[in-house]
């Protein structure tokens, strides 16, 4: 770690908030210390890589200066007030803040937004300090089936903190090197201590996976909870917007804050006393080593930390409930004789309407015809202005676009000749989201409350996440593995993620 009076792989936004608030240190000490981490590890050291660009340090000091005044001043405009975060790479940002938007893209990295996305606009005017742009997986991933998670040609492969070295050859989905998804720079930047706190963006695991690589607290809220302005993305009707943090009371502030609540989630006195948690049945779950190795002992250990965690609950007064059952995507989730999970799960797009799933065809409609467009179009000036224009200056500027271990953009090229003809969307959409329910609100109802799993779940709660608009809360896996970790899910409603996020705390709290 560099040079610091904090121990910034640890420091929390809290903690961090506390001592500003105690007048034991400033914004302006943070940021300088921050900037130290990033200089030292993100391109030199140890290469984390998390960042595609770091703000002009003047201009961040000369902002944290503004904020220290006004905190001297009693003009405290939030609890993160002269706080540090980044923000992944696809928030349209203004040129003021000194940092481009690229989505990962070589083709934005000269153009010149119009203004700053809404709800980055917010926690910038909750007096949070933005450091950098976080890097990501190229177009959050589509841009080729065999992309990487984590790699970007703007700024190459993010590196999961946790690992020594490169990512490794040939890894796996969710291979021990991995970082897991898109928001994979948000997660390790966090982690590496470059800042406190995180924002990135998901359709299906891009923030909850990347966290739990990084040992981290995320929360995917629900489509809409967010302001999606000035994001690119996929779908308005799929695509959400989190956090990954340190501390479960973080990420209670910077939820709240990304929600714009008039007040915190309360977190009450009681814990987890009287709640109800169910909890699945492992057997059926685990990731297949297709998809992830199991070294070692780990596979066991984590079944027994699972286990302990159901305990940790009860001993707090929850009701706990065991061996739930859930229902396994390829069983019921079947439409035209087809099975919309196996549908769903694939990551190319089409070019034959009829071999496309009804998520494919969705977020074509959306993606070709509204999102990009809406993207392109926060921009004064820009090298591209279609889909069209990105695949040709893709082919035109190969060695950068498409190095060797990256080469193609087979979804890209597929999605100019995709149909746009949006007449069934709204049915297709409707369907989604009533299967994914449908499948889960069961066993919600049954036991109440919450369903606390472990990752070996991915395979049935990918779908019900997108399909059912099922906020998944992650949490820190244990000392063991840290991509070991558990994810609870809760209903929509804020009371629920009250609930959820007290549960988190008792499932880590040590004794």
């Amino acid at each position: 770690m560099a040079n610091s009076q904090f121990d910034l792989l640890r420091l929390t936004a809290t903690e961090a908030a506390r001592l500003l608030d105690e007048r034991k240190t400033t914004s302006v000490e943070l940021v300088k210390a921050y900037l130290a981490q990033i200089n030292a590890h993100n391109h030199s050291g140890l290469k984390v890589n998390a960042l595609i660009s770091v703000a002009p340090a003047d201009l961040l000091l000369a902002t944290a200066k503004k904020l220290d005044q006004e905190r001297s001043s009693g003009r405290s405009r939030s609890s993160l007030h002269g706080i540090p975060f980044v923000c992944k790479d696809v928030f349209v940002t203004h040129p003021s803040l000194g940092l481009p938007t690229t989505a990962g893209a070589p083709c934005f990295q000269t153009a010149v937004a119009k203004r700053t996305s809404p709800v980055i606009e917010h926690l910038l005017g909750m007096g949070m300090i933005l450091i950098g742009k976080a890097n990501m997986t190229e177009f959050c991933g589509l841009k080729t089936p065999d992309h990487t998670a984590g790699w970007s040609p703007t700024r190459g492969q993010t590196q999961r903190p946790f690992v020594f070295g490169e990512l490794e050859e040939d890894e796996k989905t969710i291979g021990h090197s991995s970082p897991g998804g898109s928001s994979s720079g948000s997660a390790s930047a966090v982690a590496a201590g470059f800042v406190p706190l995180s924002i990135g963006t998901e359709v299906c695991n891009s923030i909850v996976t990347p966290a739990s690589r990084a040992g981290l607290y995320a929360l995917k809220c629900s489509n809409g909870a967010v302001n999606e302005n000035g994001c690119f993305g996929f779908s308005k009707h799929l695509d959400c917007i989190g956090g990954m943090a340190k501390s479960v009371e973080d990420l209670v502030v910077l939820t709240s804050t990304l929600m714009q609540r008039e007040s915190p989630f309360d977190l009450g006195n009681r814990l987890c006393e009287g709640f109800r948690v169910a909890f699945t049945e492992l057997g059926g779950w685990i990731w297949p080593e297709s998809a992830c190795s199991w070294p070692g002992e780990t596979l066991e250990e984590t079944k027994n930390h699972y286990a302990e965690a159901a305990s940790k609950l009860k001993s707090l007064g929850s009701q706990v409930t065991k061996n739930v059952d859930l229902t396994a995507p390829w069983a019921e989730f079947e439409m035209d004789d087809k099975s919309i999970f196996t549908e769903i799960s694939r990551q190319s797009f089409c070019k034959d309407v009829s071999k496309m799933s009804i998520a494919d065809y969705e977020s074509v409609f959306d993606f070709v015809n509204e999102r990009l467009p809406a993207f392109i179009n926060e921009f004064d000036t820009c090298e591209v202005r279609s889909l069209a224009d990105i695949v040709a200056y893709n082919e035109q500027n190969k060695d950068i676009c498409m190095p060797r271990g990256h080469e193609g953009q087979t979804d890209l090229t597929n999605l100019v000749e995709a149909p746009r003809d949006g007449t069934n969307q709204k049915a297709m959409l409707a369907e989604m989201r009533r299967r994914g329910r449908l499948a889960l609100d069961a066993v919600l109802e049954d036991h109440d409350v919450v369903v606390p799993s472990q990752m070996a779940l991915f395979p049935c709660m990918q779908l019900q996440q997108v399909c059912g608009m099922v906020p998944p809360l992650q949490v820190p896996g244990w000392e063991i593995y840290p991509a070991e970790s558990a994810y609870i899910y809760a209903k929509s409603t804020a009371s629920n993620m009250h609930y959820a996020v007290r549960i988190a705390i008792g499932m880590c709290t040590r004794e």
